[in-house]
């Protein structure tokens, strides 16, 4: 008994060990990740992710836009300016800031220009503690009217961070969006 016990040890050690996986550099590749290699900004950060956007003329395409290495985030107010020739914004509907997470009480507003798009987000919860991480803010819904390029311009004098005390957040980053439709 005891020796098909240890033949069926031996027997999976062998089987389990013959198989490679797959390297985690090839899995854990999120762009988003402070030891992805790839952030040219310094937190906390206003970003948009992806940062380049190539698209067809005619055609809808969504931009996220997040904040980056954020500690005890309750509000953010973004404004954002792009060139109304080039794209149309067809709306914005909010990151997972906003969406209740955590026992959140959420809040959403948007104010929309022919230019630019304000946007507040809070994370209102009962113990007063913020948002700590890398969080989806929201995602700006354009429309690619003409070609040309137009840049995803922070205007930097409207953008805040918040804390539950309502101290302002300095955000030290800012990685901006360009569009370039064909």
């Amino acid at each position: 008994m005891i020796k098909r016990y240890l033949l069926f040890i031996l027997s999976i050690l062998i089987l389990g060990c013959g198989n490679d996986p797959e390297p985690l550099d090839d899995i854990l590749d999120n762009p988003l990740d402070e030891n992805s290699g790839t952030i040219d900004y310094i937190t906390p950060a206003y970003i948009f992710s992806p940062n380049y956007y190539s698209v067809d003329q005619g055609k809808s395409f969504t931009v996220s836009l997040f904040a980056m290495g954020v500690e005890n985030l309750v509000g953010a107010s973004v404004m954002v300016e792009y060139d109304p020739t080039v794209l149309s914004l067809n709306g914005v509907n909010s990151g997972q800031f906003a969406t209740g997470v955590g026992g959140s009480q959420p809040m959403f507003l948007t104010t929309e220009y022919p230019d630019k798009v304000e946007i507040v987000a809070i994370y209102m919860n009962d113990d007063s503690v913020g948002y700590s991480g890398n969080v989806k803010i929201a995602d700006l819904l354009f429309f690619a009217n003409s070609s040309g390029s137009s840049g995803l311009d922070f205007q930097t004098f409207y953008c805040e961070m918040l804390d539950p005390n309502d101290n302002e957040i300095e955000i030290k980053g800012w990685l901006p969006g360009v569009v370039n439709v064909d």
